[in-house]
């Protein structure tokens, strides 16, 4: 049976938090600079910028954590960061199961 590496779910996740944390940022910056442009602009750039760790967190769910057994793009994949529990794939059954799993 494959197994998928679960460093590519840590790295899906972290730029997922890395989007959310520039998010985040750009929203502050907004609130912060209703009396400076020049922070309004920062804050439109960041948001502009933030959507590229979601774009190559969508990457590495579409290429790299999809169902190792069907590859099904379509409806299964697994994120799933905790070893002791497993995701199962929505089309041909079988568990999607990680290189630290049992």
């Amino acid at each position: 049976m494959q197994r998928l590496k679960r460093k590519n779910a840590k790295l899906f996740w972290a730029l997922f938090w890395v989007f959310w944390g520039l998010e985040g940022a750009a929203w502050a910056l907004r609130l912060a600079g209703e009396e400076h442009p020049w922070l309004l602009a920062a804050a439109s750039w960041i948001t502009i910028l933030a959507f590229l760790p979601l774009l190559g967190a969508g990457v590495i769910w579409r290429r790299r954590l999809q169902c190792p057994n069907c590859h099904d793009r379509e409806r299964s994949g697994s994120v799933r960061l905790n070893p002791k529990k497993t995701d199962c794939c929505k089309s041909c059954g079988q568990p999607i199961l990680f290189d630290d799993q049992i």
